[in-house]
């Protein structure tokens, strides 16, 4: 890799297309190859069916891809007894009902259940935010650095994102310091 480029070759640090982040200097993500998109392409598709039927009042849904299959899914909302959180306000209001799990966090943790953490090693994590239009493209990826943290230490290699601007990937060490700086 040459000096001043990104983590991915792509260019000075921190300008690509989505142009200079907020943070300054960082990594970069990368459109995925053709022979990559046409899965993640059905995994879009299969994760936007999923956040469809998500409850919750804004719907994500996140799945897990090893060896073109699907190992794990997961959608937002209210957390399954005794499953952990992100976001928690029950201190500040005394009730429960800014309690959510992340879409993410939930398909990482349904997983890794007995020794199905094995499986994400090498996994990729596809990541959609329905619109109420029910479109599934962002202007930006999401960033949570809980959830990074979660995947990149079990193995999870890289995160998707369908973008307006087509799918692109961030290697899951890329993701994490981008969600860490954010956080």
């Amino acid at each position: 890799m040459q000096s001043g480029q990104g983590s991915l070759g792509q260019g000075p640090l921190g300008e690509g297309p989505l142009g200079p982040g907020r943070l300054g200097q960082g990594p970069l993500w990368r459109p995925l190859k053709r022979q990559d998109s046409a899965i993640a392409e059905q995994m879009v598709a299969r994760a936007a069916e999923l956040a469809k039927d998500s409850h919750a009042q804004t719907r994500y849904a996140a799945v897990l891809v090893k060896d073109e299959s699907l190992i794990a899914w997961g959608t937002n909302g209210v957390p399954f007894p005794g499953e952990d959180h992100c976001y928690c306000k029950f201190g500040e209001t005394g009730h429960h009902d800014r309690c959510r799990t992340h879409a993410e966090q939930r398909a990482i943790t349904l997983v890794r259940e007995g020794d199905g953490w094995r499986m994400l090693q090498g996994a990729k994590l596809i990541y959609v935010r329905l619109e109420a239009d029910d479109s599934v493209r962002l202007d930006e990826p999401h960033f949570c650095a809980r959830c990074s943290r979660l995947a990149l230490s079990l193995g999870v290699t890289e995160w998707v994102f369908a973008l307006s601007e087509g799918l692109v990937g961030y290697a899951s060490a890329d993701y994490d310091q981008i969600a860490r700086l954010r956080w």
